[in-house]
């Protein structure tokens, strides 16, 4: 069967967001967005199957269904996006698998690298591969007759083409320019910090998007300004400027949380301000705001002191580095892989030949080194988790056998290095081997490489067997911990609801039994049966309010006789009733939340794709 598994960073966005939506930037010349891929992904897999069935698995809502015509896919709302895409490929027969790793509403534009994961894959099955612009273009089209609503186009291009870029929104068709600074180098001076309030992109972009539309001159003025503040931050950025490009992250965000109402919160003014007394250039939200990310530019010298300001506050920081690679894709059926992105060295070692490059700098003579990088994958059956991530070991070469020391490796970030391919002419090269041994040496240390990753690369994750929940790939136990708090939390609501409308009943009957009492024995004196039911209706009123906002059941007046007694009564038993449930629940649902198991996931070998393979030569590596 053919198997396809496609897998794409999200991104976040430094700068002029929003304004990617057709036909808003004509309006603004020059306009851009400047964003960046970052280590979140979503993923896709696709199987062809032997029957005409569908089935899909929507990991992160632990939703499995399967359907046996196309009418069916379309008629489940769970299913939405997969039947716009199989719908246009016109396939049947196939079992879909998605997946992110990004939190729910974080404003990273998890759903569009879904969905560009998605369609990639099934374009694969249909035998018709999409790639670049057109898969972009296509998907771009497929979410907009989704969502109802226009969909902006900058967060395809990090999930296709990996990096820093900005995407010059020009008449005719966007140009994507990639920004030569490395990778590394942002990730220094980058935070990208959840607030824990989802949102959802689509409002706040459509509500900007009709005042603009109608000649709001407040809204063309704030996105005249916001498409004058790219240019900055491309401008800063290209030069290497991150001070001047996180002032200019902190004025688009003036300007932006100016639009409309609803862009900030609460819990983004706090987090940005802890941030920014801490020592960060400024913050902005990611996506259209009212929630999820906030992106800040900060000097590395005080990362640690934003991170414990960024502590005090509501939220986590996310461990999702800038990365440089676009999307994956693994075919099952023949083992090869395909990765899209900049700055990636050829890979050479078919054979016993392998590349020789040359590190500028340091002091003394050349020795061996081997540098490998290769796409780890993390994957637990369970959890749902398939996280993907680029690491890159460089190990030192004996000279005097050739053996690779696998033992002695580090991590490293390539694009630190001055790496050139002819050697530095003043520096002698120390070896006591072969060139040809040294090579055939080096090749042979492949599998060595992945024995070293397997054993230390280990991903620790958490689960909760009571509420079928597992932590991020990058989510400290204690952050866990507070998810399982808050479903606990949500849980109970949802569960309270539940017995104030059991509840509620309870005390209908009550009313609508004294009523009943008061008639049969008062049916000859209609005044005092007025004034009674009068009573009734307002003893009953009052107890319900008491119970459902947390006070006492009894009413202040006294009761006017013996039914009225025997009803308030009856509404303090049940009261206290509600009292003991909601306890007991409340008691079971924060020891489930504690619950919880610890999961050590390896890579196995088969899923560590060695990308980037070569003798480095360099008077010393870290």
């Amino acid at each position: 069967m053919k198997k396809v598994i496609v897998r794409a960073p999200v991104r976040a966005d430094l700068a002029g967001g929003t304004l990617d939506l057709w036909p808003l930037y004509l309006f603004h010349p020059g306009a851009r967005t400047v964003n960046v891929a970052v280590a979140h992904y979503a993923e896709s897999e696709v199987v062809a199957t032997d029957d005409d069935s569908i089935r899909i698995h929507l990991t992160d809502q632990q939703y499995r269904q399967q359907y046996e015509s196309m009418h069916e896919l379309g008629a489940d709302p769970k299913a939405a996006l997969i039947f716009r895409a199989v719908e246009h490929f016109h396939l049947t027969g196939v079992h879909i698998t998605t997946r992110t790793d990004a939190p729910r509403g974080s404003g990273l534009g998890g759903s569009s690298a879904l969905a560009i994961t998605l369609v990639r894959a099934l374009s694969e099955i249909a035998g018709n591969p999409i790639d670049g612009d057109a898969l972009i273009n296509l998907v771009r089209d497929l979410e907009t007759r989704l969502l109802g609503i226009p969909a902006g186009i900058q967060d395809y291009y990090p999930p296709v083409y990996g990096g820093l870029a900005s995407l010059h929104l020009n008449p005719g068709a966007p140009v994507h320019h990639p920004i030569a600074l490395p990778i590394g180098t942002l990730a220094e001076h980058m935070l990208l910090h959840y607030t824990g309030i989802a949102h959802f992109s689509g409002t706040n972009n459509w509500e900007m998007y009709k005042r603009q539309i109608e000649g709001k001159k407040k809204v063309q003025k704030g996105f005249a300004r916001i498409a004058e503040i790219s240019i900055e931050m491309e401008r800063a950025l290209t030069a290497g400027n991150f001070e001047a490009a996180g002032r200019a992250l902190a004025d688009e965000w003036e300007n932006r949380k100016a639009l409309i109402e609803g862009i900030s919160t609460p819990e983004i003014d706090s987090a940005i301000d802890a941030a920014v007394t801490a020592g960060a250039w400024g913050g902005k939200i990611c996506g259209a705001g009212g929630g999820g990310c906030i992106v800040f530019l900060h000097p590395p010298e005080k990362r640690e002191s934003v991170l414990r300001a960024l502590a005090t506050v509501p939220g986590r920081v996310l461990d999702a580095a800038p990365v440089a690679h676009g999307l994956t894709i693994d075919r099952g059926d023949d083992g090869s892989m395909t990765i899209t992105g900049r700055g990636r060295l050829p890979v050479r070692f078919a054979g016993a030949s392998v590349e020789q490059l040359y590190v500028y700098g340091g002091n003394g003579d050349y020795r061996p080194f081997l540098l490998a990088e290769g796409v780890v994958t993390h994957s637990e059956s369970r959890s749902g988790v398939h996280l993907s991530a680029v690491r890159a070991y460089v190990a030192p070469i004996e000279p005097a056998d050739g053996k690779v020391q696998w033992d002695r490796a580090t991590s490293i970030d390539p694009e630190k290095l001055d790496i050139r391919a002819v050697p530095d002419p003043a520096r002698r090269i120390d070896v006591g081997v072969t060139p040809e041994a040294l090579v055939q040496s080096a090749a042979q240390a492949e599998d060595g490489f992945k024995q070293f990753v397997e054993e230390t690369e280990t991903l620790r994750i958490y689960s909760n067997p009571a509420f079928v929940m597992y932590s991020n790939a990058s989510e400290s136990r204690e952050a866990f911990l507070e998810r399982c708090f808050e479903e606990a939390r949500r849980r109970l609501n949802d569960e309270s609801e539940r017995l104030e409308s059991t509840f509620r009943r309870r005390i209908d009957q009550l009313r609508e039994r004294a009523e009943r009492e008061d008639r049969e024995a008062q049916s000859d004196e209609n005044a005092m049966l007025d004034d009674s039911s009068k009573n009734v209706g307002v003893a009953w009123g009052q107890a319900l309010y008491n119970i459902t906002s947390g006070r006492p059941a009894a009413v202040s007046d006294s009761a006017s006789n013996i039914r009225e007694v025997d009803y308030l009564e009856n509404i303090a038993q049940i009261q206290r009733a509600w009292d003991k449930e909601l306890e007991t629940l409340r008691d079971e649902l924060m020891a489930s939340a504690r619950s919880i198991e610890e999961i050590e996931v390896a890579p196995s070998a088969r899923n560590i794709e060695v990308t980037k393979y070569l003798i480095l030569w360099a008077t010393a590596l870290p």
